[in-house]
Formats: C-alpha cells, sequence, structure tokens
C-alpha cells in the first residue's frame, strides 16, 4: 500500500463520517515512526491525520490518545498555559494500531535558534504548570508512573540492553552505570513530564508556547527528561531564562542536581536512539546513534575534566524527507 496526501485524506474521510473534507493541506511529513497529512474541510476546518508506520509507533499514539482527556481538562480548567491536541476520530490500519484524526492546533512550530528572552521565560512556565499537574492526571490515563528508584531500575535495564546490542563504547556504559548508581542525583520527587520535548512537539504564537503535542512518551517521572532538548540547544543565559521561569511556576526550592540530571539524560538519549533503531530494525537509526555514541565518548575522552555536555541532533525527520518521496 502506498501512503500519499491522498491515502491520508482517504483516512480522514472515513473517520469523519459527519465531516465534508474537500481538499489535502500541509503538512505532508514522513519520520520514521509516523506519516502526518492535513486536510481541509469544506467549512474552512483544518485537520491533521497522524498515521503510526509500525506496531511501536501504534502504541505511543494509544498512550497519547489515553492521556488525551486528562489533558485537555487541565487545559480547560486554566491548569496548563497551552493547548493539545484534542482527538476527534480513530481508525484501524495495518501497520499498527490505529490513526488518529483531530483539529490542527493553534499555532507554527519554531526553531529554538530564534528564541528571544520572552519565548524562553514562556517555555519555562509551560514546563513548570506540566511538572505541577496532579499525577492522578497520567494515572487515570494509564501512562508509566515511576518513582525515584523505578526510574533507575528503568535506566539499568535499558543500560544492559544497550550493552547487549555491542554497538556503544565501553567507557560510555561504565560512565552512564556511575551516574545510575549515585544516590545524590536521585533524592527527587518524580513529576508528569513529556517525555519526547523537541522543536516540532511544540507550537508558537505570538512569541508564546500555543501548543505542545505528541504525548505518546508521557510518564511520572525526572523533571530533568524535558530539559534536555533545550540544554542541547540553547546558550547558557536564555537556558537560566527557562530554568528561572520553571522554578517561578513551581513554587518551590530548587534541584541541586537538575543539571546532572539533564547531562545524563542528554547522553542516555543516544543510547535509546539505538535502541529504537535496533527495535524497529532500522539501519539509518543504528548508523546515526552509533556515530553519535562514538563522537561522544571521543569527545569526552579528549577533555574529560571540562565536559559539559552534548548538543546532540537526533531528529532524522528531514534524512527521512529527502530520502523518501511519497509514491
Amino acid at each position: 500500500m502506498t501512503h500519499t496526501a491522498l491515502y491520508l485524506a482517504a483516512i480522514a474521510v472515513s473517520a469523519l463520517e459527519d465531516v465534508e473534507i474537500v481538499a489535502t493541506r500541509p503538512p505532508f511529513e514522513t519520520t520514521p515512526d509516523f506519516l502526518t497529512g492535513g486536510v481541509l474541510d469544506s467549512q474552512g476546518r483544518h485537520w491533521v491525520v497522524k498515521y503510526p508506520r509500525h506496531q511501536l509507533a501504534g502504541t505511543s499514539l494509544e498512550a497519547e490518545a489515553s492521556l488525551a482527556d486528562g489533558l485537555i481538562s487541565a487545559v480547560d480548567q486554566g491548569r496548563l498555559p497551552f493547548d493539545v491536541v484534542r482527538p476527534k476520530a480513530f481508525t484501524t490500519v495495518k501497520d499498527g494500531g490505529r490513526a488518529m484524526v483531530f483539529r490542527e492546533p493553534y499555532g507554527k512550530s519554531m526553531a529554538l535558534d530564534t528564541l528571544t528572552k520572552a519565548g524562553a521565560q514562556s517555555i519555562g512556565r509551560a514546563l513548570g504548570s506540566l511538572h505541577e499537574l496532579d499525577p492522578q492526571v497520567y494515572v487515570a490515563g494509564g501512562v508509566p508512573v515511576y518513582d525515584s528508584e523505578g526510574l533507575r531500575r528503568r535506566l539499568q535495564t535499558e543500560l544492559e540492553d544497550v550493552a547487549l546490542t555491542r554497538m556503544a563504547p565501553s567507557s560510555l556504559l561504565g560512565r552512564w552505570d556511575e551516574w545510575i548508581a549515585d544516590d545524590s542525583l536521585w533524592q527527587i520527587k518524580t513529576v508528569p513530564v513529556h517525555g519526547d520535548m523537541d522543536e516540532d512537539n511544540v507550537l508558537w504564537a505570538n512569541g508564546q508556547v500555543s501548543a505542545i503535542t505528541s504525548f505518546g512518551d508521557a510518564h511520572v517521572g525526572d523533571p530533568a527528561e524535558d530539559f534536555v532538548w533545550l540544554s542541547n540547544s540553547l546558550d547558557d543565559d536564555l537556558f537560566d531564562v527557562v530554568t528561572e521561569s520553571y522554578a517561578m511556576t513551581r513554587g518551590q526550592g530548587g534541584d541541586a542536581h537538575l543539571l546532572e540530571r539533564v547531562l545524563l539524560h542528554s547522553e542516555f538519549a543516544l543510547a535509546r536512539w539505538l535502541l529504537h533503531g535496533t527495535r524497529i530494525s532500522s539501519d539509518e537509526i543504528i548508523a546515526d546513534a552509533r556515530a553519535m555514541l562514538i563522537e561522544l565518548d571521543e569527545t569526552i575522552a579528549a577533555d574529560p575534566d571540562d565536559f559539559t555536555g552534548p548538543r546532540w541532533q537526533m531528529d532524522v525527520t528531514e534524512t527521512v524527507r529527502s530520502a523518501t518521496s511519497p509514491d
């Protein structure tokens, strides 16, 4: 089956029985996990079809759907200062699970290299509000819930899985093992986190965060996870603005080891990228992850005392878009 913009429009027609679809429209995007296509209805409303390309992506989309009602309620009650995806309809697809159709959220994604101080304050408030959300919203949505010890066990299990691939430098495995074993880093209260924050999943309008999408990896976990994308892209001054705004929103004392865990999660994201590639049998992702792991290892070895953290970009969307044109 070829998956084109028209094919996704046909899914929208099937799912939205009471809506007249009249045209396709951007976006049409291909990533290793999802196809995304836009359509226009007869009333001028914009809809998006999100199609999982494999079973793991289908599971992620189901998790996002299960959490949607709780997040929507939090938005409508003023507990979150941004909108979220509001699923309208689903239809079963053979590649893995169900495709989801929803109204296009307001706003556009933005490159972090254009972020202003006001924008940094806005993303700090957004993350602070999310992390202050009642964890019962996530519990009710059926997404994973970890305490600090559960987080460490999860990381240790993933570390063992990475070691079994024999594709990661042993020095990195030892470095991560020491971090996970360091009790001082893990005296934390876990909170609702997004789990997959990046530029594509944050929409902006008038210089402020207007929506956050793609909650398929959401869980109750380490707040540091949601700062990795920012620490990898922002200069120190803007990152400080984010964390100051975040701390003010949460209204509690600082986390003395937040930045150390951000560094751990930033590095370990490469290991997870490798595991993801092996799980979906993507040679492209595996090669990409292995190259970045080697580069990280060489960077640390060159100056271990002055290493402040990687600035990795693991989004292969553009690579896939250029290499895969719809039939």
